[in-house]
């Protein structure tokens, strides 16, 4: 099944001479995944994301993850996009 993961933080940074401004770091992955994969192991993606993106901001105010799952109905059954 394809899983999308998209991981953001955001905050406010002084920057001489400006007023109000805000820095902002996204990272989104999609991963091909069986259908037997856990919530934990989701978690764990989500996990190494933040991880990621804190790499590049030193202290974010927000941090905000998504993970969606894509899939359609046909004939009846849950069909997982991949």
């Amino acid at each position: 099944m394809k899983i999308e993961i998209e991981v953001r933080t955001f905050g406010k940074v002084e920057v001489q001479g400006t007023e109000d401004d805000y820095q902002s770091t996204e990272i989104a992955r999609v991963f091909n995944l069986p259908n037997e994969t856990t919530l934990g192991e989701l978690e764990s993606f989500l996990t190494k994301l933040f991880g990621e993106v804190e790499n590049g901001y030193s202290n974010p105010k927000q941090r905000l993850g998504k993970i969606t799952m894509r899939a359609k109905k046909a004939n009846g059954d849950n069909v997982y996009l991949s």
